[in-house]
């Protein structure tokens, strides 16, 4: 009688255990590899998108400086001409003219630099980027002069008019391809204010449940809210006077008279126009500061206190000292790109870092630059910033927001629901924001897991990045 054999069967099973720990093996080696292969795009993408953000704002900051010094030459020139018995200065008014152009070139010189600034840190042309600012030079170049017919300049001769220039420009810029998009851009249809419904965030909350938005921005609202019928009135919205650039804007103004300057903190026309002097080096007539011309300030409802815009319980070290404690003119971009990964079904990994940097400098005293109202050269470096702490998001890039804002609201501030467009992603959004559960369901997670509310971020100071929870 012959008996079976019994090694055959164990050396079967020694192979299988080999190749399970083979293919084990391998698929640690895949995912390390792909590990360390997205570990280095996000690095390079943040090296990108930072150096991007610092570029567009060291750019905004020398523009504010050279409008500054153009209005203490503008106040020289008023000066002479007043000396010669003038009544009308033409030299005043080409310098004007000259500030109202750097409002638009000073920002697109910054586009420029921040693409080429996260070009040289390995960053990519995205082609969605690109096409959305080559259509929207489009829609400059064909719209705007219908759409706003007071234009920021004019061309002797015209066309091109000051809208062909602009349009033009982000065209060509988008041609160079667009690796870093603008991410405050404020297109002039672009409506954005302190109401819920006109802040594009609100609607993005709802749409992720992000409980600790509403957390930090709007937990009153969230306890105390019944009906459409509580919220209060919409604000008139007014058309935008077309001064600034709508990407990495300076947010200035025009005043027509040294006595029109709203001063934070007390002062005269006198006051500034002996700053005027400090800079000019030569005295000054103070009938400088009745003549009527086109001086540039800041934008008091966008150059405010820093402190106002930082989120609240946000973890920021120290304080802001006094003369930084303004927002105004910052910068903040977006980058995304892609790494495929080796291990199998694993797919495509996205990777997305926002940033945002400021032009940071003070006048004598030390004293903010917008003490007086008056653009002078006060800027002296820029640094990165929160971006939780910059000017908000717009909802200019995001379609369909536009129409929601003048077409839907109204409606909907008046008839409630039976109001609320097909369609409409925003219009979704108040449908879910209406249902009592929704509500109920955000308010029972925060009652357990608000202490998770923490907003992450560092100050761009000491090796900080930019970048935050926005992007990343």
């Amino acid at each position: 009688m012959k008996l079976p054999l019994q090694g055959h069967p164990r050396r079967g099973q020694t192979l299988i255990y080999l190749l399970m720990i083979c293919v084990i093996l391998a698929l640690v080696v895949l995912w390390n590899f792909d590990l360390q292969k997205i570990i280095a795009v996000k690095l390079r993408t943040q090296s990108a998108g930072d150096a991007a953000a610092v570029a567009a704002a060291r750019w905004q900051g020398i523009t504010l400086n050279l409008i500054g010094t153009l209005n203490v030459l503008q106040a020289v020139a008023i000066h002479d001409g007043l000396s010669r018995g003038q009544t009308s200065f033409p030299e005043a008014e080409l310098i004007a003219d000259l500030e109202a152009r750097l409002c638009y070139v000073g920002p697109m010189t910054a586009l420029a630099a921040s693409q080429l600034a996260a070009k040289n840190n390995g960053a990519y042309n995205n082609s969605d980027f690109s096409q959305l600012l080559a259509q929207h030079g489009a829609k400059v170049i064909q719209e705007y002069p219908i759409d706003f017919p007071d234009q920021p300049y004019t061309n002797f001769p015209s066309p091109p008019t000051a809208w062909d220039n602009y349009g033009s420009m982000l065209q060509v810029l988008a041609a160079q391809g667009i690796a870093a998009l603008p991410d405050n851009m404020q297109f002039y249809v672009d409506y954005r204010g302190q109401h819920l419904l006109l802040n594009p965030s609100f609607y993005d909350a709802i749409a992720s449940a992000d409980w600790c938005w509403f957390y930090h921005n709007a937990y009153s609202t969230l306890q105390t809210y019944h009906s459409w019928r509580d919220w209060d009135p919409l604000p008139i919205i007014r058309e935008p006077r077309p001064i600034n650039s709508e990407i990495f804007s300076l947010g200035l103004t025009r005043v027509a008279q040294l006595d029109d300057l709203r001063m934070v903190g007390g002062g005269n026309a006198q006051t500034v126009l002996r700053l005027l002097e400090q800079y000019a080096g030569r005295p000054l007539t103070s009938e400088v500061a009745h003549v009527t011309a086109q001086w540039y300030a800041y934008d008091p409802s966008r150059w405010r206190p820093w402190t106002t815009l930082i989120p609240q319980d946000f973890p920021f070290r120290g304080t802001v000292r006094p003369e930084y404690d303004y927002v105004g003119a910052d910068a903040a971009v977006r980058l995304e790109t892609w790494t495929d990964r080796a291990t199998p079904g694993a797919g495509r990994r996205w990777v997305t870092w926002t940033a945002a940097a400021k032009p940071f400098g003070y006048l004598e005293g030390p004293v903010r630059p917008n003490r007086y109202g008056l653009v002078l050269p006060a800027f002296k470096e820029t640094r990165l910033i929160p971006v939780d702490t910059a000017t908000g998001l717009g909802g200019g890039t995001r379609p369909g927001w536009t129409t929601h804002v003048r077409e839907h609201l109204p409606e909907y501030m008046s008839q409630g629901l039976a109001a609320l467009q097909p369609g409409c992603w925003y219009c979704e959004q108040l449908r879910v924001w209406e249902d009592a559960s929704f509500r109920q369901t955000g308010l029972d997670w925060l009652e357990q897991y608000s202490d998770r509310c923490h907003i992450t971020g560092g100050p761009g100071r000491g090796g900080g990045h930019g970048g935050t929870r926005r992007g990343h």
